[in-house]
């Protein structure tokens, strides 16, 4: 009788444990699904400021201490640093408009407040010479889930690939 008594206590502390990790499990799952579309918002926010060339908006998508490495170039490190590097950018190249671009995102993996993301990108430009300059590639991003519960940039790293030997993306700018 003992040993019923002490199996029933078993079995039922098991289940209310596998109760309350079922409905952990939810919340996860109701996160994760949270996240998913913050981190879905923040890829939408980012094309459409990118093809708007609207820099104020694009530094708005940048974690505070956010890094950005780019083949050729020192690493920028800081969201006010990031944003300076943008508007010499864009001082230099003249009026250049974005015509059109394209982002594949290929795996995000969440870690917390952490999110893990590569993909393709494509992006065609007209310069201040009135030449269109294409480009495409591969983008490497670590997104930092901030207080609020939204998502923003915190390590990027891309380049851009000679057309011949880029990725393929499957809606390339054309």
């Amino acid at each position: 009788m003992t040993i019923s008594s002490r199996f029933r206590n078993v079995v039922i502390t098991v289940g209310v444990v596998g109760a309350a990790g079922t409905a952990l499990m939810a919340r996860q799952n109701r996160t994760v699904e949270q996240d998913r579309a913050a981190i879905e918002r923040l890829h939408q926010q980012d094309v459409a400021a990118t093809f708007s060339d609207k820099l104020d908006e694009l530094a708005n998508l940048w974690d505070n201490d956010a890094v950005r490495i780019q083949p050729g170039r020192p690493a920028e490190v800081g969201k006010a640093v990031i944003y300076a590097a943008d508007k010499r950018w864009e001082a230099s190249k003249g009026s250049h408009k974005t015509l059109c671009g394209h982002m594949e995102i290929q795996d995000v993996q969440i870690a917390g407040d952490w999110a893990f993301e590569w993909g393709y990108f494509s992006m065609k430009e007209n310069t201040a010479e009135g030449k269109v300059s294409t480009g495409q590639g591969k983008v490497l991003r670590v997104l930092h889930r901030q207080a609020d519960g939204s998502w923003k940039f915190a390590r990027v790293m891309n380049f851009t690939e000679q057309l011949a030997s880029a990725a393929p993306v499957s809606h390339p700018c054309e």
